[in-house]
């Protein structure tokens, strides 16, 4: 049930940023830089794991990266201020 209520009722940026925040909890190291992780999974797989098409998840990357709260190198992501994610997902649940 609270898959279908994720799917109807939240934005992809937050279904995608919500999943981000988990990555970086679980598989997340903390360094100079902020939260590190590597992705696994392509964009592709992003998309089928939060409901949406590959396009929305490229775009939606993009823009967190232009705001600053996701830098992304390759397969290396930095979360520079975990509390800043957490806000973005609080802020829109």
């Amino acid at each position: 049930m609270s898959i279908i209520e994720e799917l109807s009722f939240t934005t992809v940026r937050h279904r995608l940023v919500a999943l981000l925040l988990r990555l970086a909890e679980r598989k997340g190291k903390r360094t100079g830089r902020g939260v590190e992780f590597t992705l696994t999974a392509s964009n592709q797989e992003l998309a089928a794991h939060i409901g949406t098409v590959r396009e929305l998840v490229s775009r939606n990357l993009s823009r967190l990266q232009a705001t600053g709260i996701v830098k992304l190198q390759g397969k290396n992501v930095v979360i520079p201020d975990l509390e800043a994610l957490r806000a973005e997902v609080e802020a829109t649940e």
